[in-house]
């Protein structure tokens, strides 16, 4: 009752206080990330109000924070590197208007404004039992784009003034937000104050609302520019003749003009950015939907596949030697070369653009497909200097034209150690320098082996697959069960099939008409549409102990019919956090490292020591999911 008499006293004072001079108000709101400090956060919202003119801006009390939270020191400094944007906003009750003004990170100033009314039709005002800093509020509710909006506010304290400009407001001042029964900001404090006049600057440009908040969502967003409308088609290469001599910052076509390479300078740090790729391509002479792949190339062992692109050729780099007595060159990882690591899959629809000519009734054609992948998971390859490849497979000259952009937006992403393990990509990216369809399915599996330096906490398999094979009978259009194996241990099974392809039609002008009313581009395919990415499967592996471990995947390829076959374009990386020890559950267990025993998975057969040693990685593996769902 004394405290409840106190503030009452209080809230008289600042009426009062309000009608001779300026009043500031602070509300409570949470730090970056959620994060906040008892009863006042260390980040505030600040009202100053000095007649019918408002400033709403934010305060950072580093020092409070730092107190009692020393360990986000650095989590602060990065912040500070991000969001390098200073906004304050205004608001003018006379003129029935409110501002935005920005500083950017460049010293540019932006600056917008903004009407809005006060108890609009749609604002429905009802009692309340709140009492905040003193003042017994009212609540207004509006709905705003579909988003149930409350204020509580006054109107004792002789001001109006909020921290929430909108469209429909209520009269008084606003002392805590609610946006669907969350609630936002609370005033924690009303007091006098002494402010500058006039407190709204005068603001010599102004733009337009949408593009000034699409300036400051994007002003902490690194944009890296990788092919800017390049051509992918038949060509005679142009890189130099030795891995040497390739340069920074140049775009090279090799393998006869089907790749497009180029070593770009990206962030130094890649950890806790949201990573996004985005392909933008346009058909110009090819009709046909092509496999398309962005892929980045590791150079941290003794070869790479720059050497196959360069100078040395597919002979160059170790072989998947299969079952139908044919050797695969380049695509699964070694103890001394590691596999190209796919940034996107995508499948380019028939002819947009370059055969829009076509008509059919009703139907619009796009000119442009814009193909966006989520790559956070492969953050730790995507910083420093780093080559980077894009291939459209196609038989003619400027068959396809595309631009590949990298977006880093701050905030997110994933934080710890993390690690990506190449294991297999048995995309044919060289197919115009030799390399042969990956067609050996039906007599085997996929076999690789990689060597883990250090335990991997919450391990995943980032799983890619796609079947092809054009015909009736062909894997592209009939369902075909992937199986994965671990250490000899099926862990994963799944049919990678996709039934929402005739969603695209208007992406494919070229892809025809058949007599029963549908189109080519219409048809359900083995985990891809003409037009569209492929998503990855993440094929969870819990806590992966370091050592040897060998990955096995087994799909039963339809046969040959005539002059066509079937194959399947397969990829994986193991990703997850990298630590120095499991725990003791885990330590030790002896993963089987044996190609033998991977390829004893699709026989059947194993030897004696294989057995025992896939019991023992086996019974580790399943401790290891036992900890990862806890």
């Amino acid at each position: 009752m004394k405290k409840l008499v106190l503030c009452a006293a209080f809230g008289l004072l600042a009426a009062s206080a309000a009608a001779q001079g300026a009043v500031k108000v602070t509300y409570a709101a949470p730090a970056p990330g959620g994060r906040g400090i008892g009863n006042m956060p260390a980040l505030r919202t600040v009202l100053t109000i000095d007649g019918e003119q408002c400033r709403i801006g934010r305060e950072l009390d580093t020092l409070q924070l730092l107190r009692e939270h020393p360990e986000w020191a650095g989590y602060l400094e990065e912040m500070k590197q991000r969001y390098r944007v200073r906004e304050t906003q205004y608001i003018d009750y006379a003129a029935m208007k409110y501002y935005g003004a920005a500083e950017l990170a460049d010293g540019e100033l932006i600056a917008t404004e903004e009407s809005f009314a006060l108890e609009a039709p749609g604002l429905e005002i009802a009692p309340s039992d709140s009492v905040i800093c003193g003042y017994r509020c009212k609540v207004a509710t509006t709905v705003i784009n579909s988003n149930t909006i409350n204020y509580w506010f006054t109107d004792e304290a002789g001001v109006e003034g909020t921290v929430q400009p909108a469209a429909n407001l209520p009269r008084g001042l606003v002392l805590m937000t609610a946006r669907n029964g969350r609630v936002g900001l609370r005033a924690v404090s009303v007091e006098k104050t002494r402010a500058e006049r006039p407190l709204i600057p005068s603001f010599p440009t102004l733009v337009d609302a949408a593009m000034y908040r699409y300036r400051i969502n994007n002003a902490g967003v690194i944009t890296v520019p990788v092919f800017d409308a390049e051509y992918v088609g038949l060509r005679e290469s142009d890189a130099p003749a030795t891995v040497d001599e390739l340069q920074a910052d140049v775009v090279y076509r090799v393998s006869g003009g089907t790749i497009l390479l180029k070593k770009v300078k990206l962030p130094e740090s890649s950890e806790g950015w949201d990573i996004f790729a985005q392909v933008v391509q346009q058909a110009e002479k090819d009709a046909y939907d092509r496999t398309g792949s962005v892929f980045v190339i590791p150079t941290g062992k003794e070869r790479s596949f720059l050497e196959a692109l360069v100078g040395g050729g597919l002979k160059s780099l170790p072989a998947f030697d299969a079952h139908n007595g044919k050797s695969y060159p380049a695509i699964v990882s070694t103890a001394d070369y590691d596999t190209p690591v796919e940034l996107m899959r995508f499948f380019t629809p028939f002819g947009v653009h370059g055969y829009n000519h076509i008509r059919v009734p009703g139907q619009t054609w796009a000119d442009a497909i814009t193909y966006h992948q989520d790559v956070t998971h492969l953050a730790p390859m995507l910083q420093g200097e780093v080559w980077i490849g894009a291939y459209i497979g196609n038989w003619v000259d400027k068959g396809h034209k595309l631009t590949l952009t990298l977006k880093y937006h701050p905030g997110g992403g994933e934080q710890g150690r993390r690690v990506v393990v190449p294991v297999f990509n048995s995309v044919n990216l060289m197919e115009q320098g030799g390399q042969d369809y990956p067609d050996f399915m039906a007599a085997d599996s996929l076999r690789a082996t990689v060597e883990i330096a250090r335990p991997i906490r919450g391990a995943q398999l980032v799983y890619l697959t796609t079947g092809h094979g054009g015909w009736g009978g062909g894997d592209e259009f009939n369902q075909k069960l992937n199986t994965i194996f671990l250490d000899g241990e099926r862990i994963f099974t799944v049919i990678p099939w996709r039934e929402d392809c005739s969603s695209y039609r208007y992406r494919n002008p070229a892809s025809g008409n058949f007599n029963n009313g549908l189109s080519s581009s219409d048809l359900s395919r083995s985990n891809w549409c003409p037009g569209t990415v492929t998503n990855p499967i993440y094929v969870p592996l819990g806590d992966l102990p370091a050592g040897r471990h060998t990955f096995a995947v087994t799909i039963p390829q339809g046969a040959p019919e005539g002059s066509s076959f079937s194959y399947w374009c397969l990829s994986g990386a193991i990703v997850g956090e990298e630590v120095d020890a499991l725990p003791a559950d885990a330590a030790g267990v002896e993963a089987l490292g044996s190609a033998a025993s991977a390829a004893s998975a699709v026989s059947g057969v194993k030897p004696a020591a294989a057995k025992s040693a896939d019991k023992k990685a086996a019974a580790g593996r399943r401790a290891a999911k036992k900890r990862s769902r806890r």
